[in-house]
């Protein structure tokens, strides 16, 4: 079962006694079954993936929703598991961190927030690109970020690998040669190729922002913590927009 996928309860009871549809009608009739500790005769009742669910003194499912912000350090890879590098499930150091998958990726050298979880569903809401949730980043470069790359940039830049034009961004000039990047899509080291494009090199990347989510900044790089209830309502609330 996907992590936002739903299943009758007979059927989950079924295939974890291996039994009949007599059988369990049954042990459902008798008051066996119990979803998140109240007694459920109704074989047609949805389970969802992080509902507790028992017969008799058997648990068949028990799984706990967990949703996290990492402060992602530079020289780790934004994966589950790789050979040669740290990842960033490593650093969550937790048996059920192997659960957890990522909304969105951030390069090797790219620092910042980045979100992790075992809910696809919310995972999907801060990635699904028909929403366009801003991603804010402090961008620093070897060069000074000029009024004709902000201009681009607010216009939006063509990529001719993909065929399509980036949405257009907003730039906030804090120096020179240091901006606050906001752009609304994920290409492939999207923000270096859009300073390459004016032979302008990115020497320093830290993603602040994603979506309705902050970075905390009382995290260090390398330290994370669960999302809060309030983070978690702001994003059902885009997960409803949405729909």
């Amino acid at each position: 079962m996907s992590d936002n996928s739903a299943v009758r309860l007979d059927r989950m009871v079924g295939k974890w006694g291996q039994w009949g549809r007599r059988e369990v009608r049954e042990r459902l009739s008798r008051g066996m079954v119990r979803v998140n500790g109240v007694v459920c005769p109704e074989g047609a009742f949805q389970v969802g993936p992080f509902d507790r669910v028992e017969c008799g003194s058997e648990v068949l499912q028990a799984r706990v929703a967990r949703s996290l912000m990492l402060h992602k350090p530079l020289g780790v890879v934004s994966a589950t598991s790789d050979l040669e590098h740290r990842t960033v499930v490593d650093l969550i150091g937790e048996p059920w961190a192997t659960e957890l998958h990522l909304a969105g990726r951030l390069d090797r050298f790219t620092s910042g927030l980045l979100i992790l979880s075992n809910d696809s569903s919310l995972t999907e809401a801060l990635t699904e690109p028909g929403r366009k949730l801003g991603k804010r980043y402090r961008v620093t470069c070897d060069g000074d970020v000029t009024p004709e790359i902000v201009v681009a940039f607010e216009k939006g830049i063509w990529f001719a690998k993909e065929q399509v034009a980036t949405q257009p961004a907003q730039v906030e000039l804090l120096s020179g040669r240091q901006c606050l990047l906001t752009i609304y899509e994920g290409k492939h080291h999207q923000v270096k190729r859009m300073f390459a494009r004016f032979d302008v090199k990115v020497t320093a990347l830290h993603r602040e922002t994603m979506g309705p989510l902050s970075l905390d900044p009382a995290l260090q790089p390398g330290e994370w913590r669960m999302l809060t209830a309030d983070e978690l309502q702001l994003c059902s609330f885009h997960r409803a927009e949405k729909a």
